[in-house]
């Protein structure tokens, strides 16, 4: 039986274990995957930028880790932009991606009636986004640095 992960909010020391993570996944993203990103789309990826979206109350990242070991990061911008959602491949199919989405799916519910989330999913994770609720809003893009496809969620506080 897997061992179920520990769910918490990041703290400007993850940043490094959450950008060392992000770059190891960033060959599902890229339109040609034998070719090295950009150094643009590199910089979005950076500790240092990592630790200034921690540090920014404009942004949520939240960590998943096994063991200590940080294994999966997901971070929203402005309550309306799911931006990363990563889980290492050898944790990947484990249920960490849904334990980090369902941890900040109540988080933005209790604190709204209504969400509505926007994500530019990689044509890899697009069944892992259409599971949580996720449906396309436009065609695939391929773009020179990543392809993704626009994706869209509104969900509702329902109180009973």
């Amino acid at each position: 039986m897997a061992e179920r992960p520990t769910i918490r909010p990041a703290v400007e020391s993850d940043a490094r274990a959450i950008s060392a993570l992000i770059y190891s996944q960033l060959h599902h993203r890229t339109p040609i995957p034998t070719e090295p990103a950009p150094p643009e789309l590199l910089a979005g990826f950076a500790p240092e930028t990592i630790k200034g979206y921690i540090g920014s109350p404009r942004y949520r990242y939240l960590v998943a880790l096994v063991q200590e070991e940080l294994v999966g990061v997901l971070g929203i911008r402005d309550t309306q932009r799911l931006l990363h959602l990563f889980v290492a491949e050898s944790y990947q199919r484990r249920g960490i991606g849904s334990a980090l989405w369902n941890r900040a799916k109540s988080d933005l519910l209790a604190a709204a009636g209504e969400v509505g989330l926007v994500v530019n999913s990689s044509v890899y994770a697009r069944p892992v986004y259409e599971r949580f609720g996720f449906k396309a809003i436009g065609p695939c893009i391929e773009g020179t640095a990543v392809t993704y496809v626009p994706m869209q969620l509104i969900i509702h506080n329902v109180h009973c």
